[in-house]
């Protein structure tokens, strides 16, 4: 997203032309210099890292020169073999963006290290409406993620909750009626929303089941989808995992919540619950119509560092994603 006229940095830059103070001056073009570096957007840069050749889109030839830019500030490009222009950005997350890949990188890796999105911002140099706007663009990169994810034979099930957005918080008095409050009710109640996570300790799963307390159908739905006939259910004594487990004729292990048994024999579940919630936590304050893009983000951050430890070639996988999401096709 391009900065505004009224950015706090495009503010800060304009003094340059009106002080005469040697320091104030000195500070100021130090910060403007960093802030370019950020902000000159290169689609060389972008196929470079990505091992990725430029190509005329119609003629497929090499031989590309720069032709100016478009009304964006994106750099386009001329094919000397048959005279087209173009922009190899068009129809991807990329296409009208002015900032360069090395603030995108930056705060990708933020973001994947578990920093929160202003936090991310920051290093980034971006202002916090830009990185909303980028994380919905990471979020869309994602939507489909977890689709094709196939639990192993040993996993560990249970839910979890999130408190609902404030302004939604309701409760019924002693005669029925529907009162809104500001504070949040103790206990589980349609106030909270219930999260289903899943895990086999090399991968796993999360999603969105209900308002309240955990419907069976719904669990067994999502199930369904990501466990395998030899897989065994592992988990505390509930009525929607049992019925899941009975419903897929797969083995089941429970123990009764709160006893020394389950806190040794379901670690695997709940460090991942406890994950999740600081990862909530790490990010509290966004609209609850995005929870379920959050969790598609943790359940990415948290498989890929099972998968690959080095923080920069996950960066480079996710950056990858999101360059090859193909806006006309979804």
């Amino acid at each position: 997203m391009r900065q505004t006229k009224n950015s706090s940095y495009t503010k800060m830059f304009s003094v340059l032309n009106e002080t005469e103070d040697f320091f104030e001056v000195d500070i100021l073009s130090r910060i403007q210099e960093d802030y370019l570096k950020y902000h000159e957007n290169n689609l060389v840069d972008y196929m470079r890292l990505l091992n990725k050749e430029l190509l005329c889109p119609n003629c497929k030839s090499i031989e590309i020169i720069k032709y100016g830019k478009n009304k964006s500030g994106s750099i386009r490009y001329k094919c000397k073999s048959c005279g087209k222009t173009f922009s190899s950005l068009k129809d991807t997350l990329f296409f009208s963006s002015k900032i360069n890949l090395k603030a995108w990188f930056a705060f990708l890796e933020c973001i994947l290290s578990g920093s929160s999105t202003l936090e991310a911002c920051i290093v980034a140099k971006i202002s916090p409406v830009t990185g909303v706007e980028w994380m919905k663009k990471i979020f869309k990169t994602l939507n489909h993620y977890q689709e094709n994810i196939i639990l192993g034979k040993k996993v560990y099930i249970d839910e979890t909750y999130v408190h609902e957005d404030s302004s939604k918080i309701y409760f019924l008095d002693d005669i029925g009626k529907i009162k809104k409050v500001k504070k949040q009710p103790r206990g589980i109640s349609r106030n909270k929303i219930c999260i289903l996570l899943a895990t086999d300790e090399d991968k796993s799963i999360g999603y969105i089941v209900c308002h309240g307390r955990p419907q069976r159908k719904r669990i067994y739905n999502i199930c369904k989808d990501h466990l395998i006939k030899q897989s065994t259910v592992i988990g505390d004594i509930d009525n929607s995992i049992t019925y899941t487990a009975e419903k897929m004729e797969l083995k089941r292990i429970m123990y009764k919540s709160n006893t020394y048994e389950a806190y040794e024999n379901l670690e695997p579940i709940d460090q991942l619950c406890a994950r999740f919630k600081f990862f909530i936590d790490k990010h509290r304050g966004f609209k609850k119509k995005f929870l379920a893009d959050y969790i598609n983000l943790f359940i990415f951050i948290d498989n890929e560092k099972k998968i690959e430890k080095d923080l920069y070639k996950t960066t480079l996988k996710l950056l990858k994603m999101m360059f090859e999401y193909n806006k006309s096709s979804k």
